[in-house]
Protein backbone atom coordinates (compact mmCIF):
# COMPACT_ATOMS: atom_id res chain seq x y z
CA UNK A 1 0.00 0.00 0.00
CA UNK A 2 2.63 2.07 0.91
CA UNK A 3 4.63 1.55 -2.35
CA UNK A 4 1.52 2.56 -4.27
CA UNK A 5 1.72 5.73 -2.59
CA UNK A 6 4.70 6.31 -3.39
CA UNK A 7 4.37 5.76 -7.19
CA UNK A 8 1.55 7.91 -7.46
CA UNK A 9 2.88 10.93 -5.58
CA UNK A 10 5.91 10.49 -7.97
CA UNK A 11 3.63 10.57 -11.02
CA UNK A 12 2.15 14.09 -10.08
CA UNK A 13 5.13 15.55 -9.22
CA UNK A 14 6.34 14.55 -12.65
CA UNK A 15 3.45 15.75 -14.10
CA UNK A 16 3.85 18.86 -12.30
CA UNK A 17 7.08 20.01 -13.14
CA UNK A 18 6.35 19.51 -17.27
CA UNK A 19 3.57 21.41 -16.39
CA UNK A 20 5.72 24.10 -15.11
CA UNK A 21 8.42 23.92 -17.30
CA UNK A 22 6.04 24.49 -20.10
CA UNK A 23 4.49 27.49 -18.93
CA UNK A 24 7.70 29.03 -18.17
CA UNK A 25 9.08 28.63 -21.75
CA UNK A 26 9.45 31.77 -23.44
CA UNK A 27 6.81 31.81 -26.69
CA UNK A 28 8.74 32.75 -29.64
CA UNK A 29 8.17 36.72 -30.43
CA UNK A 30 7.23 36.87 -34.24
CA UNK A 31 8.12 40.33 -35.41
CA UNK A 32 5.62 43.18 -36.53
CA UNK A 33 4.69 42.72 -40.32
CA UNK A 34 6.03 45.98 -41.63
CA UNK A 35 3.99 47.41 -44.95
CA UNK A 36 3.75 49.95 -47.62
CA UNK A 37 1.22 51.47 -45.71
CA UNK A 38 3.25 52.25 -42.71
CA UNK A 39 5.85 54.14 -45.19
CA UNK A 40 2.92 57.00 -45.97
CA UNK A 41 3.93 60.34 -44.12
CA UNK A 42 1.21 62.96 -43.82
CA UNK A 43 1.93 66.40 -45.67
CA UNK A 44 3.50 67.69 -42.28
CA UNK A 45 5.61 64.84 -41.89
CA UNK A 46 6.98 65.06 -45.79
CA UNK A 47 7.46 68.99 -45.11
CA UNK A 48 9.49 68.11 -41.52
CA UNK A 49 11.93 65.37 -43.45
CA UNK A 50 12.09 67.25 -47.15
CA UNK A 51 12.74 70.98 -46.04
CA UNK A 52 16.14 70.34 -44.62
CA UNK A 53 17.14 69.19 -48.51
CA UNK A 54 15.77 72.01 -49.95
CA UNK A 55 17.97 75.17 -51.29
CA UNK A 56 17.34 78.77 -51.65
CA UNK A 57 19.28 80.05 -55.14
CA UNK A 58 20.55 83.55 -54.94
CA UNK A 59 21.79 84.76 -58.28
CA UNK A 60 22.58 88.26 -60.27
CA UNK A 61 22.22 88.56 -64.07
CA UNK A 62 22.83 91.72 -66.44
CA UNK A 63 19.27 92.83 -65.87
CA UNK A 64 19.15 91.92 -61.89
CA UNK A 65 18.49 89.75 -59.38
CA UNK A 66 17.33 86.41 -59.63
CA UNK A 67 15.84 83.62 -56.77
CA UNK A 68 14.82 80.22 -57.36
CA UNK A 69 14.41 76.66 -55.73
CA UNK A 70 17.01 73.51 -55.32
CA UNK A 71 17.90 70.36 -53.90
CA UNK A 72 20.57 68.31 -51.82
CA UNK A 73 20.89 65.17 -53.69
CA UNK A 74 24.41 63.79 -51.78
CA UNK A 75 25.98 64.40 -48.65
CA UNK A 76 29.14 66.00 -50.44
CA UNK A 77 26.90 68.91 -51.91
CA UNK A 78 25.18 67.98 -55.22
CA UNK A 79 22.53 70.33 -55.96
CA UNK A 80 19.85 69.78 -58.59
CA UNK A 81 17.57 73.05 -59.95
CA UNK A 82 16.18 73.96 -63.21
CA UNK A 83 18.09 75.40 -66.07
CA UNK A 84 16.70 78.24 -66.71
CA UNK A 85 17.27 79.27 -62.69
CA UNK A 86 21.02 79.59 -63.62
CA UNK A 87 21.41 79.60 -67.31
CA UNK A 88 21.83 83.55 -67.36
CA UNK A 89 23.43 84.31 -64.18
CA UNK A 90 26.73 85.70 -63.38
CA UNK A 91 27.16 85.05 -59.87
CA UNK A 92 25.44 82.94 -57.96
CA UNK A 93 25.03 81.39 -54.22
CA UNK A 94 23.40 78.64 -52.41
CA UNK A 95 21.67 79.11 -49.01
CA UNK A 96 20.88 75.94 -46.74
CA UNK A 97 18.17 75.76 -44.73
CA UNK A 98 19.73 75.97 -41.53
CA UNK A 99 21.45 79.50 -42.53
CA UNK A 100 24.62 78.48 -43.92
CA UNK A 101 25.79 80.13 -47.47
CA UNK A 102 27.89 79.32 -50.01
CA UNK A 103 28.89 81.59 -52.69
CA UNK A 104 31.39 79.22 -54.91
CA UNK A 105 29.13 77.59 -57.27
CA UNK A 106 30.22 75.08 -59.81
CA UNK A 107 28.25 73.60 -62.88
CA UNK A 108 28.20 69.36 -63.44
CA UNK A 109 25.80 69.46 -65.69
CA UNK A 110 23.47 71.15 -67.78
CA UNK A 111 20.33 69.46 -69.71
CA UNK A 112 19.01 72.43 -71.28
CA UNK A 113 15.92 70.76 -73.11
CA UNK A 114 14.40 68.97 -70.27
CA UNK A 115 15.11 72.07 -68.20
CA UNK A 116 17.62 70.06 -65.45
CA UNK A 117 20.95 71.58 -64.19
CA UNK A 118 23.02 69.89 -62.00
CA UNK A 119 25.20 72.19 -59.07
CA UNK A 120 28.52 71.27 -56.87
CA UNK A 121 29.10 73.49 -53.63
CA UNK A 122 31.92 72.92 -51.01
CA UNK A 123 30.14 71.39 -48.59
CA UNK A 124 30.20 67.77 -46.65
CA UNK A 125 27.42 65.84 -44.66
CA UNK A 126 25.16 67.70 -46.12
CA UNK A 127 21.21 66.59 -45.80
CA UNK A 128 20.46 64.74 -49.06
CA UNK A 129 16.76 63.84 -50.44
CA UNK A 130 16.28 60.25 -51.29
CA UNK A 131 15.28 59.97 -54.95
CA UNK A 132 12.21 57.87 -55.86
CA UNK A 133 11.03 56.24 -58.51
CA UNK A 134 9.04 58.30 -61.37
CA UNK A 135 7.89 55.96 -63.49
CA UNK A 136 5.57 53.76 -61.09
CA UNK A 137 3.68 57.25 -60.08
CA UNK A 138 0.07 56.53 -60.20
CA UNK A 139 -1.98 59.39 -61.53
CA UNK A 140 -4.43 60.69 -58.10
CA UNK A 141 -1.83 60.38 -55.76
CA UNK A 142 -0.72 62.74 -53.21
CA UNK A 143 2.41 65.42 -53.94
CA UNK A 144 4.02 67.65 -52.17
CA UNK A 145 5.71 70.82 -53.44
CA UNK A 146 8.62 72.06 -51.09
CA UNK A 147 10.31 75.49 -52.67
CA UNK A 148 11.62 79.00 -51.63
CA UNK A 149 8.29 80.96 -53.65
CA UNK A 150 9.84 84.96 -53.50
CA UNK A 151 12.79 83.91 -50.69
CA UNK A 152 10.67 82.01 -48.22
CA UNK A 153 12.79 78.96 -47.77
CA UNK A 154 10.39 75.80 -46.78
CA UNK A 155 7.13 76.91 -48.02
CA UNK A 156 4.90 74.30 -48.78
CA UNK A 157 2.28 73.31 -50.83
CA UNK A 158 0.21 70.12 -51.02
CA UNK A 159 -2.06 68.41 -54.28
CA UNK A 160 -1.94 65.40 -56.35
CA UNK A 161 -0.62 63.92 -59.82
CA UNK A 162 -3.22 65.24 -62.07
CA UNK A 163 -1.36 63.77 -65.19
CA UNK A 164 1.40 62.58 -67.01
CA UNK A 165 1.97 64.05 -70.47
CA UNK A 166 3.73 64.49 -73.64
CA UNK A 167 5.94 67.85 -73.44
CA UNK A 168 5.82 68.17 -76.88
CA UNK A 169 10.25 68.50 -77.34
CA UNK A 170 10.18 64.48 -77.01
CA UNK A 171 10.04 64.16 -73.31
CA UNK A 172 7.16 63.29 -70.94
CA UNK A 173 5.92 65.78 -67.97
CA UNK A 174 4.25 65.47 -64.47
CA UNK A 175 1.18 67.54 -63.66
CA UNK A 176 0.19 68.26 -60.81
CA UNK A 177 -2.17 70.72 -59.14
CA UNK A 178 -0.15 71.68 -55.85
CA UNK A 179 0.53 75.57 -56.26
CA UNK A 180 3.64 76.75 -57.46
CA UNK A 181 4.49 80.47 -57.06
CA UNK A 182 7.68 82.68 -58.26
CA UNK A 183 10.80 81.17 -57.23
CA UNK A 184 9.86 77.50 -56.91
CA UNK A 185 11.53 76.32 -59.92
CA UNK A 186 14.18 74.00 -59.27
CA UNK A 187 12.07 73.05 -56.10
CA UNK A 188 11.51 69.20 -55.46
CA UNK A 189 7.95 67.55 -56.23
CA UNK A 190 7.93 64.76 -53.67
CA UNK A 191 5.76 61.86 -53.01
CA UNK A 192 4.02 60.62 -50.26
CA UNK A 193 7.27 58.42 -48.64
CA UNK A 194 9.23 61.74 -48.99
CA UNK A 195 11.04 60.41 -51.99
CA UNK A 196 11.73 63.58 -54.89
CA UNK A 197 10.04 62.25 -57.98
CA UNK A 198 10.17 65.83 -60.14
CA UNK A 199 11.86 68.76 -59.84
CA UNK A 200 9.00 71.40 -60.48
CA UNK A 201 9.78 73.09 -63.53
CA UNK A 202 7.33 75.59 -64.86
CA UNK A 203 3.61 77.34 -65.10
CA UNK A 204 1.81 77.86 -67.93
CA UNK A 205 0.22 80.84 -69.20
CA UNK A 206 -3.41 81.51 -68.38
CA UNK A 207 -3.41 78.30 -66.33
CA UNK A 208 -2.88 79.03 -62.89
CA UNK A 209 -3.92 75.07 -61.82
CA UNK A 210 -1.75 73.86 -64.52
CA UNK A 211 1.94 73.17 -62.53
CA UNK A 212 4.43 70.83 -64.19
CA UNK A 213 7.59 68.91 -62.89
CA UNK A 214 10.32 66.91 -65.15
CA UNK A 215 10.52 63.36 -63.88
CA UNK A 216 13.00 62.61 -61.50
CA UNK A 217 14.45 59.46 -63.41
CA UNK A 218 15.54 61.49 -66.40
CA UNK A 219 17.75 63.00 -63.81
CA UNK A 220 19.49 59.68 -63.33
CA UNK A 221 20.44 59.23 -66.44
CA UNK A 222 22.11 62.82 -66.43
CA UNK A 223 24.25 62.00 -63.05
CA UNK A 224 25.67 58.90 -64.83
CA UNK A 225 27.41 61.43 -67.11
CA UNK A 226 28.73 64.41 -65.04
CA UNK A 227 31.81 66.65 -66.50
CA UNK A 228 34.41 68.60 -64.80
CA UNK A 229 33.20 71.02 -62.45
CA UNK A 230 33.12 74.51 -64.42
CA UNK A 231 32.05 78.15 -63.93
CA UNK A 232 28.59 80.15 -64.57
CA UNK A 233 31.24 81.92 -67.00
CA UNK A 234 32.34 78.37 -68.56
CA UNK A 235 29.06 77.18 -68.67
CA UNK A 236 27.52 80.10 -70.67
CA UNK A 237 30.72 79.92 -73.16
CA UNK A 238 30.12 76.56 -73.76
CA UNK A 239 26.50 77.34 -74.75
CA UNK A 240 27.36 79.85 -77.01
CA UNK A 241 29.39 77.90 -79.14
CA UNK A 242 26.38 74.89 -78.88
CA UNK A 243 23.82 77.53 -80.13
CA UNK A 244 26.21 78.23 -82.67
CA UNK A 245 26.74 74.97 -84.19
CA UNK A 246 23.24 74.06 -83.83
CA UNK A 247 21.41 77.24 -85.72
CA UNK A 248 21.36 75.45 -88.66
CA UNK A 249 19.58 72.64 -87.47
CA UNK A 250 16.71 74.16 -85.01
CA UNK A 251 13.98 72.64 -87.12
CA UNK A 252 11.36 74.07 -89.59
CA UNK A 253 10.06 77.71 -89.51
CA UNK A 254 6.48 78.06 -87.91
CA UNK A 255 5.13 79.56 -91.07
CA UNK A 256 6.71 75.95 -92.74
CA UNK A 257 5.33 73.75 -90.01
CA UNK A 258 1.71 75.20 -90.46
CA UNK A 259 2.05 74.78 -94.84
CA UNK A 260 3.22 71.17 -93.98
CA UNK A 261 0.21 70.45 -91.77
CA UNK A 262 -2.70 72.19 -94.18
CA UNK A 263 -0.99 70.20 -96.49
CA UNK A 264 -1.49 66.58 -94.79
CA UNK A 265 -4.64 67.07 -92.25
CA UNK A 266 -6.57 66.53 -96.28
CA UNK A 267 -4.83 62.90 -95.25
CA UNK A 268 -7.16 62.56 -92.76
CA UNK A 269 -9.87 60.73 -94.91
CA UNK A 270 -11.95 57.42 -95.59
CA UNK A 271 -14.91 55.66 -97.39
CA UNK A 272 -15.78 52.48 -96.24
CA UNK A 273 -18.87 50.15 -96.02
CA UNK A 274 -20.06 49.42 -92.74
CA UNK A 275 -22.35 46.21 -91.89
CA UNK A 276 -24.60 47.65 -88.85
CA UNK A 277 -26.59 43.73 -88.33
CA UNK A 278 -23.94 42.62 -86.33
CA UNK A 279 -24.06 44.54 -83.25
CA UNK A 280 -27.43 47.10 -84.04
CA UNK A 281 -30.05 44.29 -84.95
CA UNK A 282 -31.70 43.90 -88.47
CA UNK A 283 -33.83 47.01 -87.49
CA UNK A 284 -31.70 49.82 -87.29
CA UNK A 285 -33.57 51.86 -89.52
CA UNK A 286 -36.85 51.71 -91.20
CA UNK A 287 -36.81 49.78 -94.32
CA UNK A 288 -34.46 47.36 -92.39
CA UNK A 289 -31.08 49.06 -93.76
CA UNK A 290 -27.85 46.35 -92.76
CA UNK A 291 -25.74 48.66 -94.29
CA UNK A 292 -24.25 52.24 -94.61
CA UNK A 293 -21.50 54.22 -96.63
CA UNK A 294 -19.22 56.30 -94.51
CA UNK A 295 -17.54 59.12 -96.35
CA UNK A 296 -14.99 60.75 -93.78
CA UNK A 297 -12.96 64.11 -94.63
CA UNK A 298 -10.92 66.66 -92.71
CA UNK A 299 -10.31 70.18 -94.09
CA UNK A 300 -8.20 72.65 -93.01
CA UNK A 301 -9.46 76.24 -93.31
CA UNK A 302 -7.13 78.17 -91.90
CA UNK A 303 -3.53 77.28 -90.80
CA UNK A 304 -1.70 80.59 -91.49
CA UNK A 305 -1.47 81.81 -87.96
CA UNK A 306 -1.18 80.48 -84.17
CA UNK A 307 -4.68 79.74 -83.71
CA UNK A 308 -6.01 77.07 -86.61
CA UNK A 309 -9.27 75.70 -87.54
CA UNK A 310 -10.23 72.82 -89.36
CA UNK A 311 -13.39 70.97 -89.76
CA UNK A 312 -14.14 67.19 -89.51
CA UNK A 313 -17.32 65.70 -91.88
CA UNK A 314 -18.67 62.34 -91.79
CA UNK A 315 -21.15 61.32 -94.42
CA UNK A 316 -23.56 58.42 -94.09
CA UNK A 317 -25.47 57.39 -97.36
CA UNK A 318 -27.74 54.41 -96.07
CA UNK A 319 -28.67 51.45 -98.16
CA UNK A 320 -32.01 52.06 -98.33
CA UNK A 321 -31.98 55.59 -98.69
CA UNK A 322 -29.63 56.43 -101.02
CA UNK A 323 -30.92 59.91 -101.69
CA UNK A 324 -30.59 61.09 -98.17
CA UNK A 325 -27.37 61.34 -97.02
CA UNK A 326 -26.67 62.54 -93.26
CA UNK A 327 -23.88 64.45 -92.46
CA UNK A 328 -22.27 65.70 -89.58
CA UNK A 329 -19.56 68.53 -89.08
CA UNK A 330 -17.54 68.85 -86.03
CA UNK A 331 -15.20 72.07 -86.47
CA UNK A 332 -12.22 72.66 -83.90
CA UNK A 333 -10.35 76.28 -83.37
CA UNK A 334 -7.43 75.74 -81.83
CA UNK A 335 -5.03 78.37 -80.34
CA UNK A 336 -1.77 76.33 -80.86
CA UNK A 337 0.35 78.42 -78.13
CA UNK A 338 -1.84 76.55 -75.35
CA UNK A 339 -1.11 73.02 -76.28
CA UNK A 340 0.54 71.61 -73.27
CA UNK A 341 0.39 67.63 -75.08
CA UNK A 342 -0.66 65.28 -77.39
CA UNK A 343 -0.87 61.63 -77.83
CA UNK A 344 -2.14 58.93 -80.18
CA UNK A 345 -5.05 56.23 -79.56
CA UNK A 346 -5.71 53.43 -81.38
CA UNK A 347 -8.88 51.97 -82.43
CA UNK A 348 -10.84 49.83 -85.09
CA UNK A 349 -14.48 51.06 -86.54
CA UNK A 350 -16.89 47.72 -86.16
CA UNK A 351 -18.92 46.07 -88.77
CA UNK A 352 -15.83 46.72 -91.47
CA UNK A 353 -14.54 43.83 -93.10
CA UNK A 354 -11.39 43.55 -93.38
CA UNK A 355 -10.63 45.15 -89.88
CA UNK A 356 -9.97 48.85 -90.22
CA UNK A 357 -7.44 50.56 -87.73
CA UNK A 358 -7.45 54.41 -86.73
CA UNK A 359 -5.14 56.65 -85.14
CA UNK A 360 -6.86 59.26 -83.66
CA UNK A 361 -4.68 62.72 -82.70
CA UNK A 362 -5.58 63.74 -79.23
CA UNK A 363 -4.06 67.74 -78.41
CA UNK A 364 -4.72 68.41 -75.16
CA UNK A 365 -4.45 72.78 -73.89
CA UNK A 366 -4.85 74.31 -71.14
CA UNK A 367 -9.00 73.94 -70.22
CA UNK A 368 -11.76 75.68 -72.17
CA UNK A 369 -9.55 77.13 -75.36
CA UNK A 370 -10.72 75.05 -77.81
CA UNK A 371 -13.65 75.73 -79.93
CA UNK A 372 -15.87 72.53 -80.37
CA UNK A 373 -18.98 73.35 -83.23
CA UNK A 374 -20.71 70.64 -83.83
CA UNK A 375 -23.14 70.71 -86.54
CA UNK A 376 -26.29 67.61 -88.05
CA UNK A 377 -27.83 68.17 -90.90
CA UNK A 378 -30.57 65.34 -90.13
CA UNK A 379 -31.68 67.11 -87.24
CA UNK A 380 -30.52 70.65 -88.18
CA UNK A 381 -29.12 71.26 -84.49
CA UNK A 382 -26.09 72.84 -84.17
CA UNK A 383 -23.95 72.95 -80.93
CA UNK A 384 -20.60 74.70 -79.40
CA UNK A 385 -18.79 74.54 -76.70
CA UNK A 386 -14.88 75.62 -75.46
CA UNK A 387 -13.07 72.32 -74.40
CA UNK A 388 -9.67 71.08 -73.73
CA UNK A 389 -8.98 68.91 -76.31
CA UNK A 390 -8.94 68.67 -80.04
CA UNK A 391 -8.77 65.37 -82.75
CA UNK A 392 -8.27 64.01 -85.71
CA UNK A 393 -8.72 60.51 -86.84
CA UNK A 394 -5.69 58.90 -89.00
CA UNK A 395 -6.08 55.36 -91.00
CA UNK A 396 -1.81 55.74 -91.13
CA UNK A 397 0.44 55.10 -88.18
CA UNK A 398 2.98 56.49 -89.33
CA UNK A 399 1.48 59.66 -90.51
CA UNK A 400 -0.96 60.14 -87.55
CA UNK A 401 2.68 60.34 -85.57
CA UNK A 402 3.92 62.84 -87.71
CA UNK A 403 0.93 65.38 -88.00
CA UNK A 404 1.13 64.97 -83.97
CA UNK A 405 4.67 66.12 -83.97
CA UNK A 406 4.18 68.81 -86.37
CA UNK A 407 1.31 70.34 -83.72
CA UNK A 408 3.72 69.85 -81.01
CA UNK A 409 6.33 71.79 -82.85
CA UNK A 410 4.38 74.43 -83.80
CA UNK A 411 3.14 74.90 -80.26
CA UNK A 412 6.02 75.32 -79.61
CA UNK A 413 7.00 77.89 -81.86
CA UNK A 414 3.69 79.56 -80.95
CA UNK A 415 5.08 80.21 -77.44
CA UNK A 416 8.09 81.98 -78.24
CA UNK A 417 5.85 84.99 -79.61
CA UNK A 418 4.88 87.88 -77.64
CA UNK A 419 1.25 86.37 -78.48
CA UNK A 420 1.37 82.39 -78.37
CA UNK A 421 -2.46 82.23 -78.58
Amino acid sequence: MVKLAFVLLTSVLVCFAQTTNSAARPKPVVPPVKTNQAMVLTTAEVAKRVSPSVVVIHGKTDSGDVLGSGFVISMDGKIVTNFHVIKDLNTAAVQLTNGDLFDSVSVLATDERRDIAILKIAGFNLPALELGDSDSLMVGEPLVIVGSPKGLDGTVTAGILSSVRDSGEGFRVLQTDAAVNPGNSGGPLVNAKGQAIGIVSFKLRSAESLNFAIPINYLRGILNNLHEPMTLSQMRKQLVGMASTNSQSDGPTLKETLDWLNEKIPLAADHYVQTLSMFFGPKIWPGGSKTKEVILKTIPLRFDTCTVVYEMTETWVWEKFPDHPQVTATRFTVPLGAIVGGEISKGDISGVTPKKLTWTIILVTVPKVVLEENRKDLTKSTKSEHTGTAFIMFYDESLAERVKNAFMHAAGECRKQKDPF
